[in-house]
């Protein structure tokens, strides 16, 4: 059955062909479904510290790509869309190597603190392994499929999956593959797919028909499936529940999302629900000071009670902006838009208190980091920040 998409680009949503090497109007365009809202005005604060800016080269406008730096061990790891990975160092940027891989790159990078490999995925299905100390190639792996979310480093397996609905587990080390298991794709689902998580000794991953799984990460036996959202609507458009949306743990709490669904919390254990809000999101979720926060599916940024789905607040002054994920970070709420603008919004109550103009492009990854945060543009351009907060 061939499978169509609905186009994700950069920080907003796109219904039209999905063209993965033209750089015409709908790579350029970055506007949820909904007339944009007035932006409230911020309380003058001065709290975002730029330390330092790189330019890696092509970025998601080059063609559809899932870039997301990431932080492991002494650096940053990065990739650009023309196949250049980068470790820079935190402090100010520098590079400490770089590799091209002679391939454009469509996803990555993933790490993990305690394994010296940095994975990204090329267009043509291919994992590639660098040493995070010397950015040589470990090893390689040819799925022969699309991959369709950020490669997930653990202590023992690499997770990829693929746009058919192949989860893989790699061994980490060597790269070859221990085990993997199929399920059916939607005929209709959001381009792109959740990246797994890896908590424990199990991973969990969200499938594109709302349902929530979680496997041993070790040897790929299920533990538990569970269904976080149920089709509904009138025709295949209305009725798309995909979950693209990362899942998060905290304590014996997985929180997850769907578009057009819910946000829900699950006993991490057996997936007993705890809770659901009647919340449309793609977007990676954050956690911080007893809230769960959520960027829906028009840019409002929602504050939920974490442990009783409770709605806290919600800032609907960025609807249509196009905004990112949120970050929660020293008492503050970070989040990005289409237009490289990042806003910090006070945590208790989501006022804003300050906008700042920081890349060129839209935010399309906004990565938490020890003491700073990186965010990474549409056209390839990463900055690192810092927060002057009482609370740090």
């Amino acid at each position: 059955m061939k499978r169509f998409v609905v186009c994700l680009v950069g920080a907003g949503l796109l219904i039209s062909g999905c063209k993965s090497r033209d750089r015409g109007t709908e790579w350029g365009t970055y506007q949820e479904p909904t007339v944009p809202q007035a932006l409230p005005e911020a309380a003058g604060l001065s709290e975002l510290n730029v330390l330092w800016r790189r330019n890696l080269g092509a970025g998601a406008e080059d063609g559809y790509a899932l870039l997301e730096p990431a932080y492991g061990g002494d650096g940053i790891y990065a990739a650009s869309r023309s196949g250049r990975v980068f470790k820079l160092a935190p402090e100010d940027g520098s590079i400490r190597w770089q590799r091209d891989l002679g391939a454009e790159i469509f996803s990555g990078v993933g790490v993990h603190g305690q394994v010296e490999v940095a994975v990204v995925a090329l267009d043509d299905g291919t994992l590639m392994a660098l040493d995070t100390g010397t950015g040589e190639t470990l090893w390689e792996a040819a799925l022969g499929r699309q991959i369709s979310a950020v490669p997930v480093v653990g202590s023992e397996r690499v997770i990829a999956r693929t746009a058919d609905g192949l989860v893989v587990g790699l061994d980490a080390g060597a790269g070859d593959t221990v085990w993997s298991f199929q399920r059916e794709v939607p005929g209709l689902s959001v381009h792109g797919d959740s990246p797994p998580l890896i908590s424990g000794d199990a991973v969990f991953v969200g499938l594109a028909n709302g349902k929530l799984l979680a496997n041993s990460v070790v040897t790929g036996r299920e533990y538990w499936e569970t269904e976080v959202s149920l089709a509904t609507g009138r025709n295949e458009l209305e009725r798309l529940t995909d979950s693209d949306t990362a899942p998060l743990v905290s304590a014996t709490t997985l929180y997850t999302a769907t578009y057009q669904g819910h946000v829900a919390a699950l006993q991490l254990r057996d997936a007993a629900l705890k809770w659901k809000a009647r919340v449309s999101s793609r977007l990676p979720m954050s956690i911080g000071g007893g809230r769960l926060l959520v960027t829906s599916e028009l840019g409002e940024v929602v504050a939920l009670d974490a442990e009783s789905g409770d709605l806290l607040w919600t800032q609907e002054g960025f609807r249509g902006h196009g905004m990112s994920r949120p970050l929660v970070i020293g008492g503050r709420v970070i989040v990005g838009d289409a237009r490289g603008n990042i806003y910090s919004l006070d945590s208790g109550d989501g006022a804003l208190l300050e906008k700042r103009s920081v890349v060129n492009g839209a935010v399309v990854a906004l990565v938490p980091g020890p003491g700073q945060f990186a965010v990474l543009s549409s056209t390839g351009r990463l900055s690192v920040l810092s927060l002057r907060t009482a609370q740090n």
